[in-house]
């Protein structure tokens, strides 16, 4: 590599806002789709007598959040992506957050769109995956923070 890079100025970062973005819409549908998750469960195996959890104000948050995290995902693809890969920063890391940020829109479109028969296998991916994101972030974050301390200077 050339010349150091600034930390503190390196393309590749996120600003404040951007961070914000992604740890609030992120948050915001993996408590929303635990709970959903939590509620059909307690549902299910429920004492027939006790009240049923209402999941409706639960799905309508976690589907509003959809465009939200779409837009996110296409700006990440531009913005942080595009320069973190001219960078060699993070890739596998990196790859591994973005496939499954794709693989959570894609069974989330298939959710409600597909045929009937195909929707429990479908969210059931949709929930596996789900469970990743907090491991893939945290991944990728230690990954940024041994890349800069190897490539960057303060």
């Amino acid at each position: 590599m050339d010349d150091p890079i600034n930390a503190a100025t390196r393309p590749s970062r996120l600003s404040l806002i951007a961070h914000l973005a992604v740890i609030g819409l992120l948050g915001l549908s993996f408590v929303s789709g635990a709970i959903i998750w939590y509620g059909q469960n307690a549902n299910e195996i429920g004492d027939p007598a006790s009240p049923r959890f209402n999941l409706h104000n639960w799905r309508t948050l976690h589907g509003v959040l959809n465009p939200f995290l779409c837009a996110l995902f296409g700006f990440l693809v531009c913005q942080h992506i595009r320069l973190g890969w001219q960078m060699k920063a993070n890739r596998l890391s990196g790859v591994f957050m973005e496939a499954i940020f794709a693989l959570l829109i894609v069974t989330g479109a298939g959710i409600y769109y597909s045929p009937e028969a195909w929707q429990a296998s479908l969210i059931s991916i949709h929930c596996v995956t789900g469970l990743l994101v907090p491991l893939s972030l945290t991944i990728h974050w230690i990954a940024a923070q041994i890349w800069v301390k190897k490539n960057c200077q303060k």
